[in-house]
């Protein structure tokens, strides 16, 4: 399916991403708005949402074959941002500051944590930082198996907010891990109150890992979890959310993350229900049957700090 000559530096990129630059022929209901690419190598984590460590070709539902570099340096124009992820394996921050070099439209790095001298390496060839940190407490991070500590990660987080800039710093978090609701937006109002901003996924089980028959979170309590990412990102107080008009704040339920990341279908396949909605114009066809989740999802408030 792949068209892969050349020997020069090779990279994984989402299936997605290859079918929008022409070399893999899958159907897209949504292009993806950003490139997304991935060290090769494989993970030495062994995080139990994730295949990376069991299967290195996926992440999450989606694939990620491996091609020349040069594909995407070549296309690169045909996207807004290019997100480079990485894996944990020794020197990978090398890796990560040599690619994101090459590029010449804006880039994301999706990291582990680095000490300062490798972070700001890293922020001369990147606008903005992602950190993986998933899970909403201390205890369930341990529970996934997440490598080093929550509080490490934490750590991160501010000093990524020092060397990137208050806005530039995006935590990615999963709802439906088993964490606590207060858990959930104690821990994205800490992000948003000292200056950056929540990415929010589903988890997804993926067949292979130790978590493969736990079941997606039930869609009305991700909308919830959107709403509160929105209201925290507007500065809209939690206590309001009841008395808003979902008309007004549809935002909340597309991809979350850096401009310009959409991440088509990364949770869901595109005829099920759409945890994150890729498109406004998807948003718009199924709003109805949106609009009757959030209704639903406001149940939730109750359980609100």
């Amino acid at each position: 399916m792949l068209d892969n000559p050349g020997d020069g530096i090779k990279i994984r990129a989402s299936i997605g991403t290859l079918a929008r630059i022409g070399i893999a022929q899958v159907k897209l209901e949504a292009y993806p708005r950003t490139a997304y690419l991935l060290l090769p190598g494989g993970c030495s984590g062994s995080c139990l949402f994730c295949p990376q460590w069991i299967k290195e070709s996926r992440v999450s539902r989606v694939s990620w074959p491996e091609v020349e570099l040069e594909y995407i340096l070549n296309a690169q124009m045909l996207f807004e941002r290019i997100c480079i992820q990485s894996v944990l394996r020794r020197m990978f921050w090398e890796d990560l500051v040599k690619i994101s070099s090459l590029f010449e439209i804006p880039v994301s790095i999706s990291t582990n944590p680095v000490g300062e001298r490798e972070l700001l390496e890293l922020r001369k060839n990147s606008q903005m930082i992602g950190i993986g940190i998933d899970a909403a407490s201390s205890s369930l991070f341990e529970a996934i198996r997440r490598p080093g500590s929550f509080e490490s990660y934490l750590k991160f987080f501010e000093k990524s907010l020092r060397i990137y800039g208050k806005g530039n710093v995006y935590v990615h978090l999963i709802a439906g891990l088993g964490e606590d609701l207060k858990d959930m937006v104690k821990i994205m109002s800490y992000i948003y109150d000292r200056g950056g901003a929540v990415a929010l996924f589903a988890f997804t089980p993926v067949p292979g890992t130790p978590l493969q028959d736990r079941e997606p979170p039930p869609i009305t309590y991700y909308r919830f979890i959107q709403i509160v990412n929105y209201s925290l990102k507007e500065g809209i107080p939690l206590e309001r959310i009841g008395s808003l008009d979902p008309d007004d704040y549809k935002e909340a339920f597309l991809t979350s993350g850096c401009p310009g990341c959409n991440r088509p279908f990364y949770n869901e396949r595109p005829g099920g229900k759409l945890y994150n909605f890729p498109s406004r114009e998807l948003l718009e066809s199924r709003w109805e049957e949106v609009r009757e989740e959030v209704r639903a999802s406001l149940e939730y408030l109750r359980f609100l700090p």
